[in-house]
């Protein structure tokens, strides 16, 4: 039997980490990726890539897959066709599952299982602490070992000062990225929503921003002093953004990421569609109730401005998949989270089409950049690495598209951009040289 190839012509091929823009034809292959090819063999299919990107397959550092113990929102096989249906072929699966991924085991059997049913490449992010309950370290050399590229508590971070200082230590001498969830919960007590005058008028208790920029503050001051890998997930705060570019600027081997929805929304459009001021709890959107919330408009044009000036290393979606039954609640009492693995790129193309940024930097924001922050340049977010055959999407910037539950793959369905039109769509992804996925008219 004859290897699949595909030929695409015409398309613009963007490799921010290859320093590669222009429009090349391509043959894409399980042997590998060969630009403006001599040869095309007869079997190859062909494809028409003009007024197409090309671009190597996305990077997402942070995503929640509930597998094992949680499926009945998403799992390893469900996940990763809702990944290559939005660009992405490489994920960073957080631990918090049941059991915990604190077992060198379960950590090894995560990547064995997707790589044994032809899956997505999964990255694992071990947890940080015994069980995820911030008391005792988990042994970084054997998660290390194991396979893990970073240690995390996740949605419960680390408080304790003197063991998030030995935490750090463990992961300089292990060469691991330490991932935290930003938000000191002693401040925050878990509250729904951002202190914001929707949550009052709404009656909805709020959280300070304050929960959030201590922790990175303090974190940001002891990995500078420990000479670790620090990384703030989701960062949504102008105070926080700030301490992570002083950490830059002072040499600290500091990153962060932000997500689609903190990019794009603020605290005013958790209420409801044709709803002007929230009068009570119904009036809220719990497809929009996040952690960390939705901050405020100073807060969001703060994060976009990390985007243009490069202090944002990467756009990550902390698909966090929940049952239409959780949801629907009530905002107080429904599970935080949203997914968005299939809207991330098509959300992040806003700021291309608005002027902010341009294509380079919004594709390095998901694939050169990514890889950076892992220390996996080469192997992942570029065509031209290590990764033989590379992974690779195909892009319609210009394609328009309505978010419905129907359009979407993944098994939960409470993402929040629902009922929006958004511009750019994955029509193509290719995984280890295969296509894996297409966009059907």
């Amino acid at each position: 039997m004859r290897e699949p190839l595909t030929l695409i012509r015409g398309a613009r091929v963007i490799d921010p980490a290859a320093g590669i823009d222009a429009v090349i034809d391509v043959l894409v292959g399980p042997a590998g990726v060969e630009m403006e090819p001599r040869f095309v063999p007869s079997v190859a299919r062909r494809v028409d890539g003009r007024g197409s990107w090309l671009l190597p397959g996305l990077v997402d550092l942070q995503v929640h897959l509930r597998d094992p113990g949680l499926t009945h929102k998403e799992d390893q096989l469900t996940g990763t066709r809702a990944a290559l249906a939005g660009g992405v072929t490489s994920m960073v699966v957080m631990p918090n599952t049941r059991p915990v991924l604190d077992d060198p085991a379960l950590v090894a059997e995560q990547s064995r299982r997707a790589d044994e049913r032809g899956l997505a490449r999964l990255l694992v992010a071990a947890a940080a602490t015994r069980g995820s309950a911030g008391q005792e370290l988990s042994d970084y050399r054997a998660l290390k070992a194991a396979g893990a590229v970073a240690v995390t508590d996740d949605g419960l971070p680390v408080l304790d000062d003197g063991l998030m200082e030995r935490s750090l230590i463990a992961c300089a001498a292990n060469d691991l990225l330490f991932m935290q969830h930003a938000e000191d919960t002693r401040i925050s007590q878990h509250r729904p929503m951002a202190e914001c005058e929707v949550q009052r008028a709404a009656g909805i208790l709020g959280q300070p921003a304050e929960a959030e920029w201590v922790m990175v503050e303090r974190d940001v001051a002891l990995a500078e002093q420990t000479g670790a890998r620090y990384h703030v997930l989701h960062c949504s705060t102008a105070r926080s953004l700030a301490a992570v570019r002083r950490g830059k600027e002072r040499g600290a081997s500091v990153t962060c990421e932000v997500s689609p929805h903190h990019l794009t929304l603020t605290c005013n459009d958790v209420v409801k569609d044709g709803i002007d001021v929230p009068e009570r709890e119904a009036d809220l959107d719990p497809n929009r109730k996040m952690n960390p919330p939705l901050r405020s408009g100073a807060d969001r044009r703060a994060l976009v401005d990390g985007l243009a000036d490069g202090t944002v290393d990467a756009v990550a979606t902390d698909h966090a998949p929940h049952s239409a039954s959780e949801k629907a609640q009530g905002f107080a009492r429904a599970p935080f989270g949203t997914t968005g693995l299939e809207t991330m790129l098509a959300v992040l193309l806003r700021f291309v089409h608005d002027g902010t940024i341009d294509a380079r930097r919004a594709v390095e924001l998901v694939t050169a950049g990514p890889a950076r922050v892992l220390r996996r340049q080469g192997a992942l977010g570029t065509l031209h690495g290590t990764a033989a055959p590379p992974d690779l999407c195909l892009v319609d910037p210009e394609r328009h598209w309505v978010v419905t539950p129907a359009a979407l793959l993944s098994r939960s369905k409470n993402n929040c951009f629902l009922g929006a039109e958004l511009r750019g769509r994955v029509v193509g992804t290719w995984l280890r040289g295969r296509q894996a996925y297409e966009l059907i008219p």
